[in-house]
């Protein structure tokens, strides 16, 4: 088969176009063409990081009033363009004003044109003539698959994913019943304050723990808890080593549960590509990190659910969904969904109305259970499942 070039605009804000249709198309020996506006020149350097060994070129516009200037991004493109070259060009990324420039450029060369719909994991491959109606746009459904590792670096993110195992302590079995103990209210406010102050007094502070020492007299300068073993004992959670708690135990019972519960769920009814507990992302010398409670993927869409056991006020739940909503905006990319996965019944719908409003799916125990929980499934298909596309039919202009 002969060589080609594949042809993609940059865009900073959503790189998974641009390496999703290089995924489908490239061949050894074939080229890549990077275009990108002045201002996206580092984005564009690290998406040809993330494509490499692979030969690319970059094209980036020389001055930021290049990048409305239409004869100028015409000229910039035509002067790098090899004539002899067959180029597959993809009009998915950057500016409306950018690709209508990279269209009309590469008209003028041997090249074919495609737009890749990540929302409907779909490539698209279509003809730019005067015939409106001889229905030769053809589908082609994405059959490459990202694991979230790719789709953070892809987004400048660091990550913890090849540190430690990101994935349960506990079976299924176990954190369902701790599930329907807090969904239905079953807890006892006593064995709610054990709860709080084990993870006030020892969570993340000790890599194990003797029972006896916790419940008696704590350790170091640290508060018994003189209600873990009756709580143990409701929670039908048995130590791994007798007598003593391990940091991961103890993350666990104060709210860790929740995650691998989520977890479980996720895998089991959703079938996700990769899921992971626990990820912690940063950006490349920024101090501050983040860690995703549950996260996966699915037809490379990115799901990530936060997990909160308690939210004591409305003014803390509604820092949650800043919060998320931050995750979402300026680090996640627009082929990423939030959802916040709580523990506090939403009796009157306003928790959900304000995570809606900030473009976030808001789940209580209400919708983690029974049929409401087959609807969140059937969400999170609508969203990840390319749909069937229908053959456009001709139409009588009159």
């Amino acid at each position: 088969m002969a060589t080609k070039t594949l042809v993609n605009i940059v865009d900073p804000t959503d790189p998974i176009p641009t390496y999703l249709f290089v995924k489908e198309h490239y061949a050894e020996g074939d080229r890549m063409l990077l275009i990108a506006a002045a201002s996206d020149g580092e984005a564009a350097a690290h998406m040809a990081r993330q494509l490499a060994p692979r030969e690319v070129q970059l094209v980036v516009m020389k001055r930021e009033s290049d990048d409305y200037t239409y004869e100028r991004i015409c000229r910039r493109i035509y002067q790098s363009v090899d004539r002899g070259a067959h180029y597959y060009v993809n009009l998915s990324g950057g500016s409306r004003y950018m690709a209508l420039a990279v269209q009309r450029v590469m008209e003028c060369f041997d090249s074919e044109f495609f737009y890749t719909q990540t929302r409907e994991n779909l490539i698209v491959s279509t003809i730019f003539d005067h015939h409106f109606y001889d229905n030769d746009d053809v589908f082609f459904p994405i059959g490459y698959h990202m694991e979230i590792g790719e789709y953070l670096q892809l987004h400048g993110l660091q990550h913890s994913l090849d540190r430690g195992t990101h994935l349960p302590i506990r079976p299924y079995r176990a954190t369902r019943i701790i599930f329907d103990l807090f969904a239905h209210g079953h807890l006892s406010a006593a064995e709610h304050s054990t709860i709080g102050l084990l993870r006030e007094e020892y969570r993340g502070n000790y890599d194990t723990m003797s029972m006896r020492q916790l419940m008696s007299y704590g350790i170091g300068r640290h508060n018994p808890v003189p209600g873990l073993n009756a709580l143990l004992r409701r929670l039908r959670f048995e130590p791994e080593v007798a007598g003593q708690l391990s940091r991961a135990e103890v993350d666990y019972l104060t709210g860790g549960w929740l995650e691998e519960y989520v977890y479980h769920v996720v895998c089991h009814k959703f079938r996700p590509d990769q899921a992971a507990i626990g990820v912690q992302i940063s950006r490349p010398g920024v101090p501050h990190d983040n860690e995703l409670d549950v996260v996966f993927i699915r037809n490379n869409q990115l799901f990530v659910v936060e997990c909160k056991t308690g939210i004591q006020s409305v003014h803390m739940f509604n820092e949650i969904v800043y919060k998320a909503t931050a995750l979402r905006q300026s680090l996640l990319g627009i082929s990423s969904h939030s959802y916040i996965f709580s523990l506090r019944p939403d009796s009157d719908g306003r928790l959900h109305q304000t995570a809606a409003l900030m473009g976030i799916q808001l789940c209580d125990p209400h919708d983690l259970t029974g049929r409401n929980l087959y609807r969140l499934l059937q969400q999170v298909h609508r969203l990840s499942d390319p749909p069937q596309p229908a053959a456009p039919r001709p139409e009588t202009i009159g």
